[in-house]
Formats: C-alpha cells, structure tokens, sequence
C-alpha cells in the first residue's frame, strides 16, 4: 500500500495545478483526522505527500495552508457537514480518480478504513461522479 502511494508520487503521473494541490491537502487533512487518531504511518504519508505537492501560492506556504484548514476539517467533522466541507474541493480534482486512489491509500495506511473515513471517499468519489457527468452535459 505504502509502495502504491509512493508511486502515485514519485512517479508524477498526476497532473497537479495549483486548485488540485490545495484540494487534495483539504482532502488528507480530513481523511487523517475521521478516525480520531493519527496514526505515524498516516503522518509520514501526509508529511511525504504535503513535501511532494507542487504549490505556487506565493502568498501562502503549503504548511500554513495546512495549518488553516484543520479547524475547518475537525469542525466539519464535529458536525457532521462533510458534504458541504466536501463541495468546493471536489471540483478542482477534476473528476482524476487517481486522487481518489491516493486518498484511500491514505486512508487504509494504518491498516484499517474508519467508518468515517470510508464515508468520506464514497461522498468524494460520488461528487467526482456527479462532476463527471455535468462536466459531460455541458463541455467548455
């Protein structure tokens, strides 16, 4: 599993613009805390991932881009709003199910899918699905 994610990386093979960047640290983000507990496999992931990502924000660094978003995450969480939490991120992923692999990579590499956490990528990988579809209707 780790070796996966790594390749996902490693090998560039995902096209990553600025938008997708800050989607998917939006996504990790809420995927590492929905179980409650951060787990130092899911750490190291995360902190290889957030290394790897291509940013370009100059007004922003990705780890206070981080920073920003973990209130917003955990209360998301609390309240059980993942679907408006979820909304504007998953657009910027450009229905790339690639992302959705990396996500449940992240998500199973402490060694098991939280409830929580498999809720979130059904709602993600549905969202692409419905981003896909109305992409499709309407071709720009």
């Amino acid at each position: 599993m780790l070796a996966k994610l790594l390749d996902l990386l490693d090998g560039n093979n995902l096209a990553i613009d600025q938008q997708k960047s800050e989607a998917i640290i939006a996504l990790t983000t809420l995927l590492y805390q929905a179980d409650g507990k951060v787990k130092l496999t899911e750490q190291d992931l995360f902190a290889r991932l957030l290394e790897d990502l291509p940013w370009q924000n100059p007004g922003i660094s990705k780890a206070a881009h981080h920073q920003a978003l973990i209130a917003d995450s955990l209360q998301a969480l609390k309240e059980d709003h993942l679907a408006d939490y979820l909304a504007p991120l998953v657009p910027a992923l450009k229905s790339d199910a690639r992302v959705l692999t990396l996500l449940r990579e992240l998500a199973v590499s402490d060694g098991n899918l939280d409830i929580k956490e498999a809720e979130i990528l059904q709602l993600v990988s549905s969202m692409m699905v419905s981003e896909s579809a109305l992409s499709g209707q309407n071709p720009q």
